[in-house]
Order: C-alpha cells, then sequence, then structure tokens
C-alpha cells in the first residue's frame, strides 16, 4: 500500500519528504536489470484485486493483439502483455489499456536553487519548486535518488494528489518562479508534466527539466512545446559505458540535445565523472568536441564529482585534480561556459565573461555570493551572456 503525506504539510514546513526505502533485487549491469524488471512486471499481473481503471491512459503507446501493448514514450518500444508493467515501473497493460502510474503523486517536493538543476544561465540566482515522481527508464548503479527511480511511482512515499493547481499555488507561494522537474526522470511522467506546465505557464511560472534524455522524438518535440529549459545528463561518450553502468545505450541521448537546440530551449549539460569508468581524458576530449561541434560552444556543460553510492559504494570520490582536467580540456576545446558542482569552494563555480575573462557571477556551490551579470550583461564591458536572464 502506498503511504501518502499531505501536501499542505510539505508547503508548511518546506522539508524534503521522506522517499520509500523499499528495496528490491540487486541489480547488476543492463541483462540483470532486464531479467529483474520482466519478474517484477510479471509478478505484478498476478495481483488482479488491484484496479487501475482509473489511472489516466498513456500517450505514445498502440495497441496490439490478444490485449497487448506497445509504448513509444522512449527507444526501449517495450510490448506488454496485460497486468505487465512498462521498464520505468510508470505504465501498467491494464486489460489492454496503458495506464499512467505517475500523476498527480511526487515523493520528492523541495525547494531548491535553480542552480541545483544545474541551470547557471536560467534566471540565476531564484528558487524554484522541484518535484519528483518514482520511476526512470534507465538503471544508473550510482543514481543518488534510487529510493524513488527504482520504484513504481504507487509504492513510494508520496505528497497527497498534487494536480496542477497545488503545484500553481506551492509555487507562487514560496515565490518559485519556475518549477523544475528533476530527482528521478521526468520522461516517464511526461503526461503529468504537459498538464502541469501548460497550467503554471498560464499563470506566469516557467517550467524547467533535468532528464537524462533517454526519449523517442516525438514525446521530446511534444515537451518542448511545454518546458522553457533543460538540464541534460550526458553520462558518458561511450556506450559501453552506457551499456554497462546504466542498462541504455547513448545514441538517443546525442540526439535528444541536439533536437532541443534545433526546437531553441535553453540547455545545459551534466557529466558526472566517475573514478575508472568514465575518467579517460581522451573520451572526455572527444565530448567537449562534439558538444562544439553540435550543440555549440556557447552551450554550458557541468563536470560533476561523483560521490559513493547505490550500487558503487566501493568506488573512492572523483579526485578534484580530475574535476580540474575535464574543465580545463573543455576550455581549450573552445567551451565558453565550463563549470564543476560537487566541489566548493571552486573557480569552476563562477561563470566567467568570455570577452573580459572576469568572474562575473561569483558562487560558492549553489549559492550566488556577487552577481555582476544583472539582465545577461557583464557589467565591467558590456558583453550580453547567453541564457535566460528575466
Amino acid at each position: 500500500m502506498c503511504k501518502k503525506l499531505n501536501r499542505r504539510d510539505f508547503f508548511k514546513d518546506i522539508a524534503k519528504l521522506g522517499l520509500s526505502a523499499a528495496g528490491g533485487a540487486v541489480l547488476p549491469p543492463a541483462l540483470q536489470a532486464l531479467l529483474d524488471f520482466e519478474s517484477e512486471s510479471l509478478a505484478a499481473g498476478k495481483n488482479s484485486a488491484v484496479s487501475y481503471a482509473n489511472y489516466p491512459e498513456a500517450q505514445y503507446y498502440r495497441k496490439l493483439n490478444d490485449g497487448q501493448v506497445q509504448c513509444f514514450l522512449c527507444p526501449n518500444h517495450h510490448i506488454m502483455k496485460p497486468g505487465e508493467v512498462t521498464y520505468c515501473r510508470t505504465r501498467i497493460n491494464h486489460q489492454g489499456t496503458l495506464r499512467v502510474l505517475a500523476y498527480n503523486n511526487p515523493c520528492i517536493l523541495n525547494i531548491d536553487e535553480i542552480e541545483k538543476g544545474p541551470f547557471y544561465h536560467f534566471l540565476p540566482g531564484t528558487k524554484s519548486l522541484a518535484l519528483g515522481i518514482g520511476g526512470c527508464n534507465l538503471r544508473c548503479l550510482y543514481c543518488q535518488n534510487w529510493e524513488a527511480s527504482q520504484e513504481r511511482p504507487d509504492q513510494t512515499n508520496n505528497i497527497l494528489d498534487l494536480p496542477k493547481e497545488e503545484v500553481a499555488k506551492g509555487a507562487d507561494e514560496k515565490k518559485c518562479r519556475t518549477i523544475c522537474y528533476t530527482y528521478t526522470e521526468p520522461v516517464v511522467y511526461l503526461e503529468y508534466i504537459k498538464e502541469a506546465a501548460a497550467y503554471t505557464s498560464a499563470r506566469g511560472i516557467r517550467n524547467v527539466v533535468c532528464t537524462a534524455g533517454f526519449i523517442n522524438p516525438e514525446p521530446l518535440k511534444d515537451m518542448c512545446r511545454h518546458i522553457d529549459a533543460f538540464a541534460v545528463t550526458l553520462k558518458a561518450f561511450n556506450d559501453k559505458f552506457y551499456q554497462k553502468i546504466c542498462g541504455q545505450t547513448m545514441a538517443p541521448v546525442l540526439k535528444s540535445m541536439e533536437f532541443i537546440k534545433e526546437q531553441n530551449k535553453w540547455l545545459e549539460i551534466i557529466n558526472l565523472i566517475v573514478p575508472t569508468y568514465n575518467d579517460d581524458m581522451k573520451v572526455i576530449e572527444e565530448m567537449c568536441q562534439w558538444v562544439k561541434e553540435h550543440l555549440g560552444a556557447e552551450t554550458p556543460i557541468h563536470f560533476g564529482r561523483f560521490m559513493p553510492e547505490y550500487k558503487l559504494r566501493d568506488l573512492p570520490q572523483t579526485p578534484i585534480k580530475i574535476i580540474d582536467q575535464a574543465r580545463q580540456i573543455g576550455l581549450e576545446a573552445g567551451l565558453k561556459y565550463v563549470y564543476t558542482f560537487n566541489v566548493a569552494p571552486h573557480e569552476g563555480n563562477n561563470t566567467f565573461c568570455p570577452n573580459c575573462g572576469k568572474a562575473i557571477i561569483k558562487r560558492l556551490g549553489f549559492k550566488i555570493l556577487e552577481n555582476n551579470c544583472p539582465n545577461g550583461a557583464c557589467k565591467l564591458c558590456g558583453t550580453k551572456l547567453p541564457g535566460v536572464w528575466e
């Protein structure tokens, strides 16, 4: 049974709500994850006492013969028999109709600095109402929010019914200029995002997404109609890493970032450097060159320090010198805005003017200490920086 918390308690206390502590079988990389998913899906189908008829119908799927359905939200294109759930755990085939389990039921809700996204060129210094719903279509072995991302959204500790009206009300009460869909994988609750974003946008609240970008083109195009900015995690510039550590492939992620840029949406990139797995500086150089050539030199990239978590707790934290090397490679490749996170204080927390070279937005971690870039223009030389500033 899903435990639920009252949304008004959150907006009163402004505290991050607890995640479900439900566990699960240990997941080695991709193959075992798939086997576990199939076992879980079949087990769900045996629970005939539960009715899912009241859950909203999913988009991005088609009905097949014998009550089967096929989901087209992400490149997995899973086919499900009645009673089975999708790989992302957020959709179930209920009597031949694909129903969405991730709707109006966030398990994480918080007031964050927009920089935590990370968004350093999108309304810097403002607050964001950040929320996440259970489920994910990746199986990252180092996930920081695995208690939620690796659970079904009807089995996490959820806020009691958070429809679009309550999202807008909460953001307004706490003076948040944005709603940030984050912590888990927003792609898998796209139907909820579309409804909430359309409603809040009409009331002057912007909407941003932090995602791994593993999504099909048509749903992504649909998402871009409602979202103002994207922070995309490029896990590595290596398909073997994606398959071994994340349980998916890299190519769809690259296509997603290119499409986001084509849609003229603001984009920032995150690369978490995991010791011994994706810390090859030659590969990082290739990634930076690809970003410059395909997304533009003005696209910010954030190199992050890995903290041992979930199934990679035996690894050390990323040495700071590795983060420094990656940042230097990005700058030498011609990228104009190369940042660091999970390392503070560090000069990579700051925004530097590409013309005069001065630190014009000084940060300590996600906190802004000094902003000499009002409305996106450098106070010292007048150079206009890319981004969304008002």
